[in-house]
């Protein structure tokens, strides 16, 4: 297809390693919900700056440590790129759509979860985030982003939070607003919703994904059914579509999309 753009960054070796400056991770109790964890920058303590913030969502049955766990990479990929001047210093705040003791994690109870997300991201985890930590409180400093059922969260946070965010990085994940993987089943009724959230707004849209990613079917269907909507979805403009050529549904990959992708966020 025309618009999808092959060529994503390979992460550099070196970023797998820890960095000389490097940020720190905290834990931040969301009421209700399981604990967020909340990515801050060197030097955040001895300063008075205020940050750009994404808030980047898990996949289904994951949690906020599926981002920042045991293995660090990124953690350390953020370190790196903001130490190279590759990134500005931001928050990355990942908060989970699960409430507290939740024990039904399957795709029926996650999409549930996702649906049902939306007041409390913008009534409870923003407000939180937001007094919590020294964000820049605006929706040109917000953006949005998350991995499978974490990119459905995404697409939901699109039609339902334009006034948050400006910033959106849905990443193997397609919009569930017609129902479960309703990107590829209902990918007319699908873009035709999506363009009519979008006109005369002011927005900027990366989808992500890779061609052996059982999210592709789905994804690269509702594409194509957007690109019928170029006066709202300008290809190279604000709305960019990028494929790692064999990428799979799984984390390592995910975070191979977002040194590609983060760099541009926050620019205009």
């Amino acid at each position: 297809m025309g618009l999808a753009a092959y060529d994503i960054r390979q992460i550099p070796e070196g970023y797998y390693e820890p960095a000389v400056q490097g940020g720190e991770i905290r834990q931040l109790d969301i009421p209700g919900y399981q604990t967020a964890a909340v990515y801050l920058p060197w030097g955040y303590d001895n300063s008075d700056r205020r940050y750009n913030t994404l808030y980047l969502i898990h996949g289904g049955g994951d949690s906020p440590a599926s981002w920042f766990g045991s293995d660090d990479l990124l953690k350390n990929l953020l370190d790196h790129m903001i130490a190279d001047g590759k990134l500005e210093p931001l928050i990355v705040a990942a908060p989970t759509y699960y409430e507290d003791g939740c024990t039904r994690k399957g795709i029926a109870d996650s999409h549930a979860a996702v649906k049902a997300y939306g007041p409390v991201l913008r009534n409870v985890v923003v407000p939180l985030i937001e007094k919590t930590f020294r964000t820049a409180p605006c929706r040109g400093h917000r953006a949005i982003g998350g991995f499978s059922m974490g990119g459905v969260t995404t697409w939901f946070a699109f039609l339902e939070a334009m006034d948050l965010f400006r910033w959106f990085l849905p990443l193997s994940g397609d919009c569930w607003a017609f129902g479960e993987l309703g990107g590829s089943s209902h990918a007319a009724e699908t873009a035709a919703l999506l363009a009519d959230h979008a006109r005369g707004q002011d927005f900027y849209l990366h989808a992500l994904t890779g061609t052996e990613d059982i999210a592709y079917p789905n994804l690269n269907a509702q594409i194509e059914a957007m690109q019928a909507y170029r006066k709202e979805f300008r290809g190279g403009e604000n709305f960019f579509y990028s494929l790692l050529e064999g990428g799979v549904h799984q984390y390592p990959d995910i975070r191979r999309y977002l040194y590609h992708a983060l760099p541009d966020l926050f620019r205009l």
